[in-house]
């Protein structure tokens, strides 16, 4: 099974990370990238089907890293959620390492 580990888009490290999960808001999408936000930053990512995702969605992104570039494994769109729940919950997980 492969683990994605949960990241604030300031936490991300190319040289380190392989498998990260990042959530945040969509502010862009063309047809091969999209860019994403959290309260940490933005960060390019790659997904051949990122025309697909609406602009201003929130999302959690499954991502591989390779060379430096983030590639969407597989996207989750968590509009519907209650953010700040949701955010609370992250924010537990990273604390205890999950």
């Amino acid at each position: 099974m492969t683990n994605y580990v949960r990241k604030k888009i300031s936490e991300l490290n190319e040289k380190s990370d392989i498998r990260v999960a990042v959530t945040g808001k969509v502010i862009k999408s063309d047809e091969k990238k999209f860019i994403l936000e959290d309260e940490s930053g933005r960060v390019e990512i790659n997904f051949d089907n990122a025309d697909c995702i609406a602009v201003d969605n929130f999302v959690r992104v499954f991502c591989t890293i390779n060379n430096g570039m983030l590639k969407a494994d597989a996207v989750q769109d968590i509009s519907g959620l209650d953010m700040d729940l949701f955010m609370k919950i992250e924010e537990l997980y990273r604390k205890a390492g999950v």
